[in-house]
């Protein structure tokens, strides 16, 4: 009997921000989406609340990011709890130079919002039961809210899936996709409440010999949420309820004043967990966001590098459901996230034991740091960069000479194009195809990119621009450097963009 046909659509299963992201990023290329979500409404909870420059960056390249910024509080450095070290975000060579803190309600809110509006249809009450791929496709199992007069079960057919749902992910289980790791030493007490002794909205952190206390503002308000490392209660288990009595208390061993903490609106105790999972991919069945990877809250990472794999696997999904992927393309989301979580979790991982260090050699060696290393600039940029995501790098194309441009994130910029018009950079991006800038007089690369490419390129010929770029750069939808020249005479070349724009934007429509 024939396999039955696949329709050419991704089914997401989770509807966290990595799966609205994802979902939004397929739709606006065209790819019909479907998120599954076990939950029955949306999360009404703050959760995780950060997004870091990189993350408001990747907003920016699809016109979203204002909307975001309106809504949060911009913190301008990161405490470190230790005499008023941190880490300052006016280093970053960004649009946004600070920490942006927004509840993931409304992260989650937002992205569903414009999902939604680019045609994703999300299914509430939809539990994943069981998965089968062939070759042409994957077979879902699903149980839950009656869907189209489908009943209570029903079969989800896609080319492709990704899993989206949590740490606990199904998907993964499915997929017996091994997930080591171990869990954190020590419980977490997280808490939205008000801190009225607050004098105005400003990062706070503190340590003492109890434990180390963080506290970030959510506005102009004295709503703020605590982060708790208690040593006192570091051991208890995750599912003792949180009170406010427990949480001024903890404020007060490790502060030596609760700041009136009241009317509390969320509290919550976890235990994180350092795990990662093996493979990132499995047929036609992907893992991103938590399902992929967990490590300590420590630098507020988790939902941003969650977002920046959805950035990274959309653009790909959608070249293979189009028919134009080059080989090996879908292959790159491990090679490309699997080692950025790695390094991840091995910084989360040393930073929560300086963090919760009792020891008095460790206790010394982290006040040395604060205190001599970390108020240097050189290193306030390096922290900062690496902290909010901007430092992160792809590896070059093997075996090819590149610019030490490729694989990094480009800045946005000011530049004119032909016509005299001036624009931003990532206002290039809204429509999330490549886009190739071209600085040469005769608009030569732009021509050679308009011939084949134009259903997934933008060809862009600069006249000015405010910044310094290479000659030509042919960059990708999230934002990387695909390819760069910075040599006008290397850069005349044909085959040099030919063989560029093959390799990452697949064969053109008709000869080049």
């Amino acid at each position: 009997m024939p396999k039955q046909a696949t329709e050419k659509r991704v089914v997401i299963v989770g509807a966290g921000p990595t799966g609205l992201a994802l979902a939004g990023e397929l739709a606006l290329a065209g790819v019909t989406c479907r998120v599954l979500e076990r939950r029955e409404h949306p999360s009404a909870e703050s959760r995780a609340l950060a997004l870091h420059a990189r993350t408001l960056e990747m907003l920016d390249l699809r016109g979203q990011a204002e909307r975001f910024v309106q809504e949060g509080f911009p913190c301008r450095y990161f405490p470190l709890g230790t005499r008023q070290a941190r880490l300052d975000f006016a280093y970053l060579p960004s649009r946004f130079p600070y920490l942006l803190i927004i509840a993931q309600s409304r992260i989650e809110q937002f992205l569903e919002e414009r999902a939604r509006a680019l045609g994703v249809e999300v299914i509430r009450q939809a539990r994943v039961v069981d998965l089968a791929q062939d070759e042409t496709g994957v077979s879902i199992q699903v149980e839950g809210a009656q869907v189209k007069g489908a009943g209570r079960s029903w079969t989800e057919r896609a080319s492709y899936m990704v899993g989206c749902d949590g740490v606990h992910s199904t998907v993964r289980q499915l997929l017996g996709i091994a997930f080591p790791g171990s869990p954190n030493a020590v419980a977490v007490t997280l808490a939205d409440v008000r801190l009225p002794a607050m004098a105005e909205p400003q990062p706070l952190g503190h340590f003492s010999d109890k434990g180390l206390m963080l506290a970030f503002p959510f506005g102009s308000s004295d709503q703020y949420r605590v982060v708790l490392y208690d040593y006192e209660r570091a051991g208890v288990p995750v599912t003792e309820p949180v009170t406010l009595t427990e949480v001024r208390a903890g404020l007060q061993r490790i502060l030596g004043t609760d700041l009136g903490a009241c009317d509390p609106v969320w509290l919550t105790r976890y235990r994180s967990e350092q795990r990662q999972a093996e493979h990132y991919r499995m047929g036609r069945i992907f893992l991103a966001g938590d399902a992929a990877h967990s490590h300590a809250p420590t630098g507020a990472q988790g939902l941003n590098i969650g977002f920046q794999d959805a950035m990274n696997l959309g653009w790909k999904l959608a070249a293979d459901v189009h028919g134009w992927a080059p080989p090996n393309l879908l292959d790159s989301y491990h090679s490309e996230r699997y080692p950025i979580a790695a390094q991840v979790l091995r910084t989360t991982k040393v930073q929560l034991r300086l963090n919760t260090a009792r020891s008095l050699p460790l206790r010394v060696l982290r006040a040395l740091a604060f205190a001599v290393l970390t108020p240097l600039p050189a290193v306030q940029r390096l922290l900062s960069k690496r902290l909010s995501g901007l430092a992160f790098r792809y590896p070059p194309p093997v075996g090819e000479p590149a610019s030490r441009l490729v694989g990094r994130r480009i800045a946005d910029g000011s530049l004119t194009v032909q016509g005299g018009h001036a624009t931003r950079l990532y206002q290039l991006f809204q429509d999330g195809q490549f886009v190739l800038v071209d600085r040469s007089a005769t608009a030569e690369f732009a021509t050679i990119a308009e011939q084949g490419w134009t259903d997934r390129v933008r060809a862009v010929a600069a006249t000015s621009h405010e910044i310094r770029w290479p000659f030509a750069m042919l960059i990708r939808p999230d934002g990387y450097v695909a390819w760069a020249s910075e040599n006008a005479g290397a850069a005349r070349h044909e085959d040099a963009v030919q063989t560029a724009l093959r390799r990452w934007c697949g064969e053109p429509n008709h000869p080049a």
